[in-house]
């Protein structure tokens, strides 16, 4: 199944972003479609579906309003919010096949997650291998969760080809090479939570969630400046941490907040940095909380690290101006790095997909890991069907008169058709020869004498043969030609007597030769 265009869908709790970037041979990848619709609250809350039918509403409206035209394909690859995702990297040996560690497997994650394996969809990739040991990225959701968005999709005709997890998708828009040995911190402050999620050249490596995020720094804001949810938002996006001599209090409240979170990135980046033995040498900040002014060199001056607002819309270009972001590409993301999937060669099977796997759409080429079963199974229907089409091609075969048991393995059959003018005779004679010989003897010693000869003409009787007749012949001699027939029971006139032969009158001026030992005298 070949699918031309598969775009990017980024469902969050506040908003839908859709994006597909196409690519030609020998050019830049470019933005060819945008789409942003904001949510109203209640109908996704921290990642899970609360009203379906509404959330279809918005989608339907997303894809009317994409610019620069609306979005006709079906095909979408989204992510799964990092609240309803569990993850973890195991240990197995490095000779330990795919299939061995899909059967393997869901027992060690029952260890660290809270659900049976029957209430999860799980996927897993090796990430690296080392000496005897290979490591393997695993995650798991609710397979409600999943369902519920598959349901919603469905309501508005739309088709998933993945469910990717959300710190993987971002990491594919944000993250540049990452040289060996070291590792980069991706820091998406969202709205009720901050994921922190560390990568080095082989993929992810580890992950932690922190409750510190844009909704409680708002809350901490009202709280102690007495404002509004409004203002307090107005507060923190205008002034920030830039804001101390402005508003002191303000500024007070968000370096507290932002000073925690720094903490836990910290206390990520040592435990990692202490059991990998790798060195992490950039922090990326991610999510709508990442634009407050002044928290990139927060982060930079607290850890001592090179820190950069993530922007994946830097690889791809916007020739016609059609995503007008006002410097909010952080917006976009995780849409980006997941319309970056749908350019893959295989989006399905490339990565990480949540996706079960009989609702997975298409594989343009199965992973190493699946090649030999699906060669199995190609083998066997082809056969199947090689052997049916034999059947089918045996039955009008035989329909048709042919025999093919007879053809290969054919019997013994003798021709009875023997020519009377040869066979017949001489067969008859000798028939006659060994039931009555007195007979034939005496018949044939009476027409050799004399008296005999001297009674011709004479009246004689064709005697009954098993063709009804004998042949006339054309001098005394069964070598000589048939000139015609004497009917069995019937009486001719015997003119001449030679060798044991009658020379008889057939009528019509026709006369010729019978052999004596068929005819009886009269």
């Amino acid at each position: 199944m070949i699918i031309k265009q598969i775009f990017g869908l980024d469902i969050s709790d506040h908003s839908i972003e859709a994006l597909i970037i196409s690519k030609k041979i020998f050019s830049k990848p470019r933005i060819s479609t945008y789409a942003r619709v904001v949510l109203p609250s209640g109908i996704i809350i921290n990642g899970l579906i609360k009203k379906p039918n509404k959330l279809a509403e918005y989608l339907q409206k997303l894809l009317i309003s994409a610019q620069p035209k609306p979005i006709k394909s079906p095909y979408c690859i989204l992510s799964i919010p990092e609240s309803q995702v569990f993850s973890a990297v195991f240990k197995f040996p490095a000779g330990l096949k795919h299939r061995e560690i899909q059967k393997t497997i869901p027992f060690k994650a029952e260890e660290v997650i809270p659900f049976k394996t029957s209430e999860i969809y799980f996927d897993f990739k090796t990430i690296s291998v080392q000496g005897g040991t290979q490591e393997i990225f695993y995650v798991a959701v609710p397979s409600q969760v999943v369902d519920s968005y598959i349901e919603v999709l469905s309501m508005v005709n739309l088709k998933p080809v993945a469910f990717d997890l959300e710190s993987v998708s971002l990491s594919r828009g944000v993250v540049n090479q990452i040289a060996k040995g070291q590792a980069k911190l991706i820091a998406d402050i969202g709205s009720r939570t901050t994921n922190f999620n560390i990568f080095d050249q082989n993929g992810i490596r580890a992950s932690s969630q922190s409750k510190i995020a844009g909704s409680r720094i708002t809350k901490a804001l009202m709280s102690g400046l007495k404002v509004t949810a409004q203002r307090a938002d107005e507060i923190k996006s205008k002034y920030g941490l830039n804001q101390k001599k402005q508003q002191p209090r303000a500024w007070q409240i968000l370096k507290k907040e932002y000073a925690n979170l720094v903490a836990e990135a910290k206390s990520q980046i040592d435990f990692y940095q202490k059991e990998s033995g790798r060195m992490v040498t950039e922090v990326i900040l991610a999510g709508g909380s990442a634009l407050t002014p002044g928290v990139d060199q927060f982060f930079a001056d607290a850890l001592g690290l090179e820190v950069n607002i993530g922007d994946a819309l830097a690889k791809v270009s916007d020739p016609k101006n059609v995503l007008k972001t006002q410097h909010k590409n952080i917006i976009f993301d995780n849409v980006a790095g997941l319309a970056w999937r749908g350019l893959r060669h295989n989006p399905a099977t490339g990565d990480i997909n949540l996706l079960p796997l009989e609702r997975r759409l298409f594989r343009v080429m199965p992973s190493t890991y699946e090649r030999r079963r699906w060669k199995m199974i190609y083998f066997r229907l082809s056969v199947l069907v090689a052997l049916l089409l034999a059947l089918v091609g045996l039955f009008v075969w035989r329909q048709r008169g042919n025999d093919l048991y007879q053809n290969v393995y054919p019997s013994n059959s003798y021709d009875s058709n023997i020519e009377a003018d040869i066979d017949l005779e001489l067969l008859d004679a000798l028939r006659n020869n060994i039931l009555n010989p007195a007979t034939t003897t005496a018949t044939t010693t009476a027409t050799t004498t004399p008296a005999a000869v001297e009674t011709l003409p004479r009246l004689v009787k064709i005697r009954p043969t098993s063709v009804g007749f004998l042949n006339v012949r054309a001098d005394a001699g069964a070598n000589f030609s048939v000139i015609g027939q004497a009917q069995s029971g019937q009486e001719y006139n015997m003119i001449d007597e030679k060798n044991g032969w009658l020379k008889i009158d057939l009528g019509g001026g026709k006369i010729g030769w019978v052999d004596g030992s068929y005819v009886d005298n009269l």
